[in-house]
């Protein structure tokens, strides 16, 4: 069908556009429905003295013939309502009118809309008021979606537009580090320094770097096989300690070995703990290998927004892209892993449980 791809287009993909959506819908919806209230209130107190009003003209023409069985009559002391003949007033047994009797001062004629009568045309009224504010409600609501959906098209040629500058940026990088990882090999065949070994591992983190900014639109066949969580882990420590030297590894590794993508376990593993190492506010990290969980702790500035961070190019510091742990939160949905992230007395803590 055609309508299919628009329908598609429409929905948003990231949890920016969710967001800009939600607000702007609520921000038109409510607005018109405050004014939808304001309106109905109004019809309906307009309504209603158009009922009075009619009413008391019919009791007027009705007092010159007495026709009909519309209205009740009632002999009434002329002192009890005042004298005021041949205006509307509300009475106990209903909104009547009072005229004068000829012949007697003390007495008059009382005639009256009976209550339960005029509760019902009342209910009718409001029921009809009730109708008119659904179905606007229900157009308010459209013209709400529609108009939220044009407002979030800047929103969404903006992220199209960090893709593809990413996707050019990605395309660039290639030269470069096959350059770099050729040249290294050639040196290692040469020389066995410890500045060259330290610099293959900052052409790896460049490798890392570019994969995760690979953007994950597409899903790929996830290739099962026995990992050893431990050795993984043990290495990418290994590695990460060589590029920062300062920080204290506490690892308390048990043997686990599980059944997943290789390549998905290792993007993950790697991006955790890169993470702990590179946004460290003291001069340790803690991990921890149990039978059905991952636990990477390190001393940390303040997160504001625990829960944001695996959002996609959302960010809390000037250092990183944002990307890093939106890769791991997409990687753990796709490995049927659990992910979550705290921040309690200045420790961040990340925890992945495995599924």
């Amino acid at each position: 069908m055609w309508g299919t791809p628009l329908i598609k287009s429409l929905i948003p993909k990231t949890s920016y556009e969710r967001e800009a959506l939600i607000k702007s819908f609520l921000l038109f919806f409510l607005t018109i429905e405050l004014f939808l209230g304001a309106i109905s209130f109004l019809a309906y107190r307009i309504e209603i003295t158009d009922l009075k009003e009619r009413i008391f003209l019919e009791m007027k023409n009705y007092s010159y013939t007495f026709k009909g069985e519309k209205f009740g009559i009632d002999i009434v002391p002329a002192k009890a309502y005042g004298n005021r003949f041949y205006e509307l007033i509300d009475t106990a047994a209903g909104p009547g009118i009072v005229i004068p009797v000829p012949g007697s001062k003390e007495d008059a004629l009382l005639i009256y809309y009976p209550w339960h009568r005029f509760e019902t045309d009342r209910n009718t009224i409001a029921f009809k008021t009730f109708l008119m504010f659904i179905f606007s409600s229900l157009f308010s609501l459209l013209i709400s979606l529609a108009f939220a959906l044009y407002s979030i098209n800047p929103l969404r040629k903006a992220l199209q537009m960090i893709e593809e500058v990413t996707r050019d940026i990605l395309h660039d990088l290639n030269t470069p580090l096959m350059t770099l990882k050729v040249n290294l090999k050639l040196l290692r065949k040469k020389y066995a320094d410890e500045e060259l070994e330290r610099a293959e591992l900052a052409l790896r983190q460049l490798e890392n770097l570019k994969d995760n900014l690979t953007p994950l639109t597409e899903r790929r066949r996830l290739r099962l096989e026995e990992i050893d969580m431990r050795k993984l882990i043990e290495a990418e420590l290994f590695s990460l300690s060589k590029l920062y030297p300062d920080v204290k590894v506490e690892a308390d590794l048990g043997k686990v070995i599980l059944k997943g993508d290789r390549e998905a376990v290792e993007r993950i593993v790697g991006n955790v703990l890169t993470n702990a190492f590179k946004h460290n506010a003291g001069e340790w990290v803690r991990v921890k290998l149990e039978k059905k969980a991952l636990i990477v702790e390190n001393p940390s500035r303040e997160i504001k927004n625990p829960s944001m961070l695996f959002e996609r190019y959302y960010r809390e510091s000037s250092r990183g892209m944002g990307v890093g742990l939106s890769i791991v939160k997409r990687l753990c949905e796709e490995l049927g892993w659990r992910v979550r992230a705290n921040f309690s007395d200045g420790v961040f803590r990340i925890e992945i449980t495995f599924g």
